[in-house]
C-alpha cells in the first residue's frame, strides 16, 4: 500500500513540475537534501542547500520554460524511512525559435519519511550541451552561466 501511494504522490509532483510549480517541487525537498546533476554545464553540479536548490528550479524555468517530462517506468522500493524511486523519462523543449531538442534519461530518489533526501539526475549529457549551446547562442545567459553549487 505505501509503494501505491508513494507512485502516485510522485506521478503528482511530475505533473507539477510539468505546470511549472517550482515552488510546490522544492518543497517536497528535506532541508538537508542533496540535488546533483551529471555532467560540466549550465545544469550540472551539486547542490546541498534548499537555497541552491530554489535557485536551480529557476534557472531550470528560464532556460527550458514549459520543460515538459513523460513518465515512462517508475519503480519504487523501500521502507518509508529509506525509500528509493528510479524514474526514466523523456522530455520535451524547445529552442526560441520552436525546435524540438529532446533529450531522455532517469532520476535516482531518496525519500525519508514522504521528503526528498536525494535527487540525483542522469540523462544524455551530450545532447543537453548540444541544447544548452543552441539556447545561448539564441540568447539565453544562463544556458552557458557556470553550474549552481553549494
Amino acid at each position: 500500500m505505501y509503494h501505491f501511494i508513494l507512485r502516485r504522490k510522485l506521478r503528482t509532483v511530475f505533473s507539477r513540475l510539468n505546470a511549472g510549480d517550482y515552488p510546490f517541487i522544492t518543497r517536497q525537498f528535506h532541508p538537508q537534501a542533496e540535488h546533483w546533476f551529471a555532467g560540466d554545464h549550465a545544469m550540472s553540479g551539486r547542490r546541498v542547500t534548499h537555497a541552491r536548490i530554489e535557485e536551480w528550479y529557476r534557472r531550470l524555468a528560464a532556460v527550458f520554460p514549459g520543460i515538459k517530462f513523460d513518465i515512462k517506468k517508475l519503480f519504487v522500493s523501500g521502507p518509508p524511512w529509506r525509500s528509493h524511486a528510479a524514474v526514466e523519462w523523456t522530455d520535451t523543449i524547445f529552442d526560441r525559435e520552436g525546435r524540438p531538442l529532446p533529450n531522455q534519461g532517469a532520476f535516482v530518489i531518496t525519500i525519508r519519511w514522504g521528503r526528498v533526501t536525494a535527487f540525483h539526475v542522469y540523462c544524455d549529457t551530450v545532447r543537453i550541451e548540444k541544447s544548452l549551446g543552441i539556447l545561448a547562442a539564441q540568447g539565453v545567459a544562463a544556458a552557458a552561466a557556470t553550474p549552481i553549487t553549494g
